[in-house]
């Protein structure tokens, strides 16, 4: 063991000193080091500058920002590697910062050599003793990058805003904040100051306030994003439509914690769907008004649209969802030859017919006209066709195809009936003048070869004039009426119709019934065309019976002096959409070849011509009446020579239109240069007009008549009333020569 000497106290103590100080030392050294690391490795670049803006020190970063060797930077103005364009910047920011003794920031860009300028934030404070600064040097240039990329990513956003009418805007439901874009401003018409919900809900339109509000809570409550369309109402009356975009932004709670929103002004818009649903129902309109039934069919030949009338033609095969299979070809799924609709969506147009059938139904002949829509890429057509139901023009065509037949028959009946009967008067003539033979010498009569010889003629005679009997009627029938009127007798005419049908085969099993009135009155009318109404009323009579029937032909007068003619048949009678349409021409409900639909129009025509009615009663199952009423023809009323009947007016149209004298009690007194001369046969009177007829006629040679055949009668017609001294339209002069 070694022995030591005794330490003093006093030398512990310092060296226990010296001991921490160099722990001191170590540690502060230690530390230094690692400020000097950190110093050198920092993000930032560290600058030590002077008045001027010398680089008195700086650390490696900052080496590197700068791009020069940190030996070579010691004493080097920092301007010099400064872009030129930011030279006084960096001259005025190292001014400011030693006169403010306040930390002062600047952005600027280094002149360094490099494809991507380098942008730098410079923050500088002055040191204690107040002749340097000490500055932090901060790369910003992805800042800067980003910063000009948002810069311009607004920019664009802010016209696409402006270009689309859409702004955006958030609202902070915590705080009530509400931030809103320049264009969103500008929608709703409101300064930047006034950027707050009480300002927004302003210009809400009061009809939409309440929807507005309780969408916007739902929002906030529910967390939901939504859509509204709504209006605004400001200040001057004018309204717009806008529509709403919004969609909440949630914390990690679940909780609406912001919503974000776009509003565009759709007033355009709105202002346009209306003009295009106008124009839709207007289009619609017409589509339905068309008389003819109009389907369009897509590029696959399915039914897509149809108007009113096509139900009506094709109730179901123009449901949605039908093809045209279903009308035209339902047996095979395509006919591109035939189908018109196949044929109109390869681009062709197409006229064709169709005939309808179904069961328990009458034939419904459709012309039909299929033309492309053209689609506007041209790859995929519509086909629009059109169905014109052209059944009654059909039937009425075959119907004037058989009238023409049924004229020509006529034509060649009533001259075969002429022919027939010239040869009959001649059998009839010759078998009379045997039977007068017979009578006026007894010694035929005791001739036994000749005993039934008297028999035989009566025979002939009797059968001759029976069938004399049937072709009168059918001669009177046929004769060309002359359209003048006349006395006619209501029973004779209707005999003679009667006496037509007795022998027509095909209504044997119908019984006629007559009861005519004795003495019935005369009507005044066209014979012919009487005959011809007649003949069309029970024709129609006759043919509305598919069973052994009864007519009744019933002729009376009535109260106010009319004849009325009935004809009643027990047949099918009518329904009321038939009573309703009976007197139209061309109406029928008889097959093709029973009638043309003529009748019935032209006797309503006809009777109301000669001053009568036509009426009507029937019932279905029950049978038809109808009666004819026709005025009683009033006669003429004769005057005596020398009465004074003639209006003062009548005497001067005579006069002027006869170039004759005054009459006088005989007839008419002529003037020496008169050319006929008129012996009063009397004055009648007939409906409006009088009637005057010459006794004689003489003819002169004044050159009035020379180029005229000898004139038998002259009548004329002057109005009762007549004021004037020209003859009035419904009266005539009408010669009759020889």
């Amino acid at each position: 063991m070694i022995n030591r000497k005794k330490i003093p106290a006093g030398h512990n103590v310092l060296e226990a000193q010296v001991e921490a100080l160099s722990r001191s030392r170590e540690e502060l050294e230690e530390s230094r080091n690692k400020f000097a690391f950190l110093y050198d490795f920092a993000p930032v670049g560290y600058f030590t500058f002077s008045r001027e803006g010398e680089i008195r020190s700086v650390n490696l970063t900052g080496e590197r920002l700068l791009g020069v060797d940190r030996d070579y930077l010691f004493g080097q103005s920092f301007e010099a590697f400064v872009a030129n364009e930011d030279s006084q910047v960096f001259s005025t920011f190292i001014q400011t910062v030693f006169a403010s003794q306040q930390k002062e920031t600047c952005r600027l860009q280094l002149a360094k050599e490099s494809p991507q300028p380098l942008s730098v934030r410079i923050e500088a404070l002055v040191t204690e003793p107040g002749d340097e600064c000490l500055a932090v040097l901060v790369d910003i240039t992805e800042k800067k990058k980003a910063e000009q990329a948002l810069a311009e990513s607004e920019r664009n956003l802010a016209k696409a805003q402006a270009m689309t009418h859409v702004g955006s805007w958030s609202f902070d439901p915590a705080s009530g904040d509400v931030l809103a874009s320049a264009e969103l401003l500008k929608i709703m018409r409101l300064h930047p100051e006034e950027t707050t919900q009480e300002a927004f809900a302003s210009v809400v339109h009061p009809e939409d306030y309440d929807s507005v509000m309780a969408h916007l809570r739902l929002g906030i409550d529910q967390g939901e994003s939504y859509e509204i369309e709504h209006r605004l109402l400001f200040d001057d009356g004018a309204l717009r439509w806008v529509y709403s975009t919004i969609e909440p932004s949630l914390n990690s709670a679940g909780q609406v914690v912001k919503l974000y929103g776009t509003t565009q002004d759709i007033t355009s818009r709105k202002q346009a769907e209306v003009e295009l649903r106008n124009k839709t129902n207007e289009l619609q309109a017409i589509f339905d008004s068309i008389g003819d039934g109009i389907v369009v069919y897509d590029h696959a030949g399915t039914v897509q649209h149809h108007n009113l009338i096509s139900p009506q033609l094709f109730p179901l095969e123009t449901l949605p969802g039908k093809t045209c299979r279903d009308i035209f070809h339902g047996d095979a799924p395509v006919l591109p030859l035939v189908c018109p609709v196949e044929q109109a969506l390869k681009g062709e147009r197409v006229d064709s017919s169709l005939v309808v059938e179904r069961e328990g139904q009458k034939s419904c002949y459709l012309e039909v006209t299929a033309t492309p829509i053209k689609d506007a890429l041209g790859e995929k057509n519509r086909a629009l066709v059109f169905f014109r139901d052209v059944t009654e023009k059909r039937l009425q065509e075959l119907h004037l195809i058989q009238t023409e037949k049924m004229s020509s028959v006529g034509v060649l009946a009533t001259g075969i009936a002429h022919e027939i009967n010239n040869p009959l008067t001649s059998v009839a003539g010759f078998a009379e003048a045997l039977q007068r033979r017979f009578r006026d010498d007894p010694a035929l009569k005791e001739d036994v070869r000749l005993n039934d010889f008297q028999h035989y003629l009566e025979v002939i005679v009797r059968e001759s004039y029976r069938c004399k009997g049937i072709i009168d009627p059918l001669l009177s029938f046929g004769r060309k009426s002359d359209g003048m009127a006349s006395k006619i007798d209501i029973n004779m005419a209707l005999l003679e119709i009667l006496e037509l049908f007795r022998y027509q085969t095909d209504y044997q099993q119908i019984r006629v019934v007559s009861d005519l009135k004795p003495d019935l009155p005369r009507v005044f009318g066209d014979p012919s065309g009487l005959r011809q109404i007649f003949m069309n009323l029970l024709v129609n009579a006759y043919q509305s019976f598919e069973e052994p029937g009864l007519v009744e032909v019933t002729t009376k007068t009535t109260d106010d002096d009319m004849v009325a003619i009935q004809i009643r048949d027990t047949g099918c009678g009518m329904a009321q959409n038939i009573l309703d349409r009976i007197w139209e021409p061309f109406f029928t409900t008889k097959e093709v070849g029973k009638g043309v639909g003529l009748g019935l129009a032209l006797s309503y025509d006809m009777v109301k011509r000669f001053g009568g009615d036509i009426r009507v009663r029937s019932r279905v199952g029950e049978g038809s009446q109808f009666t004819v009423l026709l005025p009683i023809y009033s006669g003429y009323r004769r005057l005596e020579p020398g009465q004074e009947a003639w209006p003062a007016s009548v005497k001067n149209l005579l006069t002027t239109a006869l170039c004759i004298g005054k009459p006088n009690s005989t007839g008419f007194s002529i003037s020496k240069t008169s050319c006929v001369s008129f012996e009063l046969n009397g004055l009648k009177h007939s409906g409006d007009c009088f009637a005057a007829r010459p006794k004689t006629t003489s003819v002169s040679s004044s050159p009035f008549w020379t180029s005229y055949r000898l004139i038998s009668s002259i009548v004329m017609l002057i109005p009762v009333s007549s004021s004037s001294s020209r003859l009035a339209p419904s009266c005539q002069v009408s010669p009759r020569s020889i």
